[in-house]
């Protein structure tokens, strides 16, 4: 283990880990493939690099085959370092606050430890345990790459994370790792929370890994700390099931005014938008009016019989309720989603029940969000909103909140993913958990 100054910060009731990769986390560039190719004397290494794309190697593999055609002196780094690394700028100040509660922070990265050590001087950072390859510049030039923390099991990465990680497991009650790439995902399973930029969000929403998105550590603290006072949810496919009723009303209008019928999943696809928005869309303009009319006329005789509630939602609002304030913003009539929610026996659950027709903008707008937080107090930073689409994930984002991406028939956990809500959960029933401060 690579150290640059040994500390000890005084222990917490729980001991916390936090395990930070550098390339594209702590360093906001990804530094690793440009040294290589700054400093490389033989076209071979391309090679070499398909070679790891076809994953018939790993990095400590392409690490083995280049380095003896590198050359590279202290000076060269130095410049490289100044002109290609670029620290996140939020990380002194994390830095500072894990060591004021006593929250180790390790680097673990399958780069070089001498880039990541040259950036830290340059910032005037001490103190973190790095695990890293190591490089080596002799004093002719040339290149040494040796990974020390490499898994002989396996033989792939210069630094198995997942070594370092299991290394630590039993001296900390929490290890959170903070990483963005492909070498984090080996290690991300292991974790007890993920906070995760660009793709590893992805990855971990697509393979059921608990993960926050985060786009740097300065919003770090009040990720792994804060605690929800108060979430809204939206209402169709995340607290009820209607979209059989919704979809048979839409094609009772198409069918009325002879228009094609569309399938289920079509219809959903667009029910996040308001009534209006949608009629608009695949109606002739003239016709607008009166295939709204037709969907209300037809829609209000269905829609109690034909809702019920979604799997586990009754039981997540039971177990909130009392300990947070909760609401309802949804594209749905207003009047519709209150009625609803008295059938269901859920309305005095809810501080607000806001919807369409009730004096605010539709989602994606951020009105409704705007006129929930002025009447309830709830606060921007301490509210989330809880909805199944990108729409939900569209229209949380408009009002400045997080959103909570609730996985359903129609859209994956990837897909949600993409669009960039804060989390994504498999199933409502993991909602008050995902709501508790990490740390």
């Amino acid at each position: 283990m690579l150290s640059t100054q040994k500390r000890q910060p005084a222990e917490t009731p729980e001991r916390v880990l936090i395990l930070c990769d550098f390339d594209g986390t702590v360093s906001t560039k990804d530094t690793v493939g440009r040294l290589v190719g700054e400093h490389i004397t033989s076209p071979e290494w391309r090679f070499h690099v398909k070679r790891y794309y076809r994953e018939e190697i790993g990095s400590k593999g392409v690490y083995e085959a280049v380095a003896p055609h590198m050359r590279m002196t202290r000076e060269n780094l130095e410049d490289f370092v100044r002109q290609h690394a670029a620290l996140d700028t939020g990380f002194p100040n994390f830095l500072e606050w894990a060591h004021g509660r006593g929250i180790h922070v390790k680097i673990v990265s399958d780069g070089f430890d001498a880039t990541i050590l040259t950036l830290f001087r340059h910032h005037g950072i001490q103190g973190l345990d790095i695990f890293a390859n190591n490089l080596i510049l002799g004093q002719d030039g040339r290149v040494e790459i040796h990974s020390e923390y490499s898994n002989p099991e396996c033989g792939k990465c210069g630094t198995c994370k997942l070594n370092i990680l299991k290394r630590f497991r039993a001296n900390y009650d929490k290890i959170i790792l903070i990483g963005d790439g492909e070498s984090d995902r080996h290690v991300a399973a292991g974790a007890d929370m993920v906070l995760a930029l660009h793709e590893l969000f992805v990855y971990c929403a697509a393979n059921g890994i608990p993960a926050v998105r985060t786009q740097g550590f300065a919003e770090v603290p009040r990720l792994l700390a804060r605690s929800i006072e108060a979430v809204t949810f939206d209402m169709d496919g995340t607290l009820v099931d209607s979209l059989e009723s919704i979809a048979d009303a839409f094609n009772h209008m198409f069918a009325e005014l002879r228009y094609p019928p569309m399938s289920l999943e079509e219809v959903v696809r667009h029910t996040s938008i308001s009534l209006k928005d949608f009629v608009h869309n695949f109606l002739k303009p003239d016709e607008a009016e009166i295939g709204i009319k037709i969907f209300r006329d037809y829609y209000r005789t269905v829609f109690r019989q034909r809702t019920k509630m979604m799997p586990g939602a009754l039981e997540t609002l039971a177990a909130l309720n009392g300990t947070i304030i909760q609401g309802v913003v949804t594209n749905k009539r207003g009047e519709y989603a209150r009625q609803l929610a008295e059938h269901f026996g859920f309305a005095d659950r809810m501080a607000r029940i806001i919807g369409a027709e009730d004096g605010f903008k539709a989602k994606p707008a951020p009105d409704m969000f705007e006129e929930f937080m002025r009447s309830t107090g709830a606060g921007v930073e301490n509210m989330i909103y809880v909805g199944d689409s990108p729409i939900d994930i569209q229209a949380a984002r408009n009002a400045g909140l997080d959103a909570f991406a609730i996985v359903g028939p129609i859209f994956s956990s990837e897909e949600l993913a993409l669009h960039g809500p804060r989390r994504v959960l498999n199933d409502i029933r993991e909602l008050p958990a995902a709501l508790d401060p990490i740390l």
